[in-house]
């Protein structure tokens, strides 16, 4: 019976041994600039191309391309030392003008200024004032805001991070996506009548409680006012040489 017990033992020992080294093992595939995990020591990895990691991407800051993880948020919030382009509200990414490979259209919905590090695409979809990327549309596009309500809780995560964020004082240009005011169903963006929301207690880019029984107020488009009832373009990528992690 010694026996018997003693050989049970050995093969349950050996079995969750051999299932620790398969998991130290395990890898996940990332493509581009991206921050690598506390988990691992932080910091940035600077590889531009397709690589591994053992540890795996969250599901908000990054976007599925061809298989890996690609970063749309904001590098500098994590130490990024490269390059470094402003940004205002939320924008399309084209990861393949980046990064290569099939086509593919991410959007950023970081509200506010923000940085990245490769310039957006030349032409009308984009606009410049003063340093600043604006994205400007006459109607936000359907994959935008049908990818909204997944990928908006960037910003809660972006909240608690200390580092040196863009300051943009210029007046954003007509058109730009966060101008807009999204009141009721998804896709329903009116102008506001001013650069300002004068509603009390409500301003734009921020969540606001409003003492109102089934009404809500959050984030809208690239920084305006959600209300709710409860009830082929190319980018110029200047790329930056690192030593790989």
């Amino acid at each position: 019976m010694r026996s018997i017990f003693l050989g049970v033992a050995l093969l349950v020992t050996v079995v969750v041994a051999d299932s620790a080294h398969a998991d130290a093992k395990k890898q996940y595939r990332f493509v581009g600039v991206h921050p690598i995990a506390k988990s691992q020591g932080g910091g940035m990895c600077y590889i531009e191309g397709p690589h591994v990691h053992v540890y795996a991407a969250d599901k908000v800051q990054y976007r599925d391309h061809d298989g890996s993880a690609y970063f749309v948020g904001d590098p500098v919030a994590y130490g990024y030392e490269g390059p470094r382009y402003q940004y205002k509200g939320h924008h399309p990414i084209h990861v393949e003008a980046v990064v290569g490979g099939s086509p593919d259209v991410e959007y950023c919905y970081l509200d506010g200024p923000h940085y990245h590090y490769f310039v957006p695409p030349e032409g009308p979809e984009f606009k410049v004032v003063g340093d600043t990327y604006f994205y400007v549309t006459a109607e936000p596009p359907a994959a935008y805001v049908e990818a909204r309500p997944a990928y908006i809780g960037i910003n809660a995560m972006y909240r608690p991070l200390v580092y040196a964020r863009p300051v943009v004082t210029v007046e954003a240009p007509v058109g730009w996506i966060g101008a807009g005011v999204v009141v009721g169903g998804p896709g329903v963006v009116v102008a506001p009548p001013a650069a300002v929301v004068t509603t009390p207690g409500v301003r734009v880019g921020a969540e606001v409680a409003i003492p109102v029984p089934s009404v809500h107020v959050d984030v809208g488009i690239g920084g305006g006012v959600i209300v709710r009832d409860r009830g082929p373009r190319y980018y110029k990528h200047k790329k930056f040489k690192r030593g790989r992690h």
